[in-house]
Formats: C-alpha cells, structure tokens, sequence
C-alpha cells in the first residue's frame, strides 16, 4: 500500500504542470494593479486567459513596483514581467512576446498648460514631466522626448504611480506627465487629457537568463500562439472591455 502510495505521488509530480510566476506592475490601473493583495487588471486577465490555453503551465502572478521588477528579469531572479513597452535598451535583457495590446499614451496636464500646445515635445521645452519610476523615457514619449530630457531641455521628476505624478502636478511640482489615455483622473478634475504622443503595444517581456528555465523555449512557443489566437477571435478586445 505503501508503495502505491509513493507511486501515485511520483506519478502526479511527474505530470503536474510547470508553475510560471510572472512579476507584474501593482499600480497601472487599469491594466496592471494589486488590490488587497490580489493581482487585476486588463493584463492579468488576458495572461490569466493565455495560460488556460496552454498545455503543461500554470500562472501566478506577484505585485511588485515596475522598477523593482525589471531588475528581477535583469538579473533572471525573475522568468517575466509585464507590461512592458518595447525598446532598444530593453531588448539587450528581456526577450518580447507576442505582442498583447496597443495602447495611446498622451499628455496630462492643467488646461492652461495644454492650451495651443500641438508640437510635441517642442512646445513643453522648459518644462517639468512626470514619469512613472523605471518606465522607458522613449518608450513613452519617443525618442524625441529622450533626446529633449538628455539635453535638458524639459527636466524629469519620477513618482511611484499613476496618483503620485498627478498630484505633483496638482501641487505645481511638474507641469505635465505622460501615460496610457484610460488611466483614472476622476480624483484630479483640474488635471485634463491632452494630445496623443505615442502608441506602444505591451508585452511580457522574458528574461534572458534563461538557465533556471529550461522550459523556457516551449513556453513561450505555447505562449505566442495562444495569445495571437485571443487577438484573431477578438477575446482580449472583450476583456478590455469589461476594464473601459
């Protein structure tokens, strides 16, 4: 009996699937938040989806801040984060997936700022920008923006979250800040929606340290094509719909 017991043991960890534990960003509502502890948003659900159409894989997911969880798939602590826009920078560590969902992003600021500002970035040299800590300057704004923070131009201050950079607009710290166009303002009614400045898709971006993750190959193959099948039947269009 006893034997048949470890057998059967044996048996089940010989065919249990391989639990991937993905880093996500906990404070981009709509897409990507904790709340009491639990992972939500756009992303988490279409990922949650894309899992449940792979065989032999099992997601879960752990909240942390963007920055911290790119340093995690940097140094391989970590198999994946999400969700990442692409860049140049970023590719020389993490390997993309499929891409998952476009998003705007566009200029947040107080209506006078954006009053006749229709040249982007020209017309906010001088100026102060808010970003998200650890989001990509280029992925952003484009490469223009980059150039215009290197040289000076418009300074950059960083805050944790969506919250903390328009409060530091509502408290005249930063002029202007740039995120996804479906990020929640209602608690900021002084604070509008400007011009688009760029379209990014996100991604799950892999580490490339992969030798902790042998499985890693299969996985992302798997991955890949649940995630273009949830596109061509339009079930992330769905669940996005649920979050806008």
């Amino acid at each position: 009996m006893k034997k048949l017991i470890l057998l059967l043991l044996f048996s089940a960890f010989l065919f249990a699937n391989q639990v991937v534990k993905l880093v996500g960003d906990k404070s981009y509502p709509p897409y990507s938040y904790s709340e009491n502890g639990v992972a939500k948003g756009i992303y988490v659900d279409i990922i949650k989806k894309a899992f449940s159409k792979v065989d032999g894989y099992d997601v879960k997911f752990k909240m942390i801040a963007f920055k911290k969880a790119k340093v995690m798939v940097k140094k391989g602590k970590a198999i994946g984060f999400f969700p990442p826009y692409y860049s140049k920078s970023r590719a020389q560590w993490t390997k993309f997936s499929e891409p998952i969902l476009e998003e705007n992003t566009i200029i947040f600021a107080k209506k006078s700022m954006l009053k006749g500002k229709k040249n982007f970035p020209k017309d906010f040299y001088g100026k102060t920008l808010c970003l998200n800590r650890g989001f990509s300057q280029e992925s952003m704004g484009g490469a223009e923006l980059k150039k215009a923070i290197k040289n000076k131009k418009i300074k950059l201050i960083e805050a944790d979250n969506n919250k903390a950079c328009l409060a530091r607009i509502q408290r005249k710290l930063a002029d202007f800040y740039i995120n996804d166009r479906f990020i929640d303002i209602s608690k900021f009614p002084m604070i509008k929606r400007g011009e688009k400045v760029k379209s990014n898709f996100g991604y799950i971006g892999f580490t490339l340290k992969t030798k902790k993750y042998p499985y890693m190959d299969d996985l992302q193959t798997k991955l890949n094509k649940a995630i273009k099948m949830m596109k061509k039947n339009h079930e992330i269009d769905k669940i996005t719909k649920k979050y806008i």
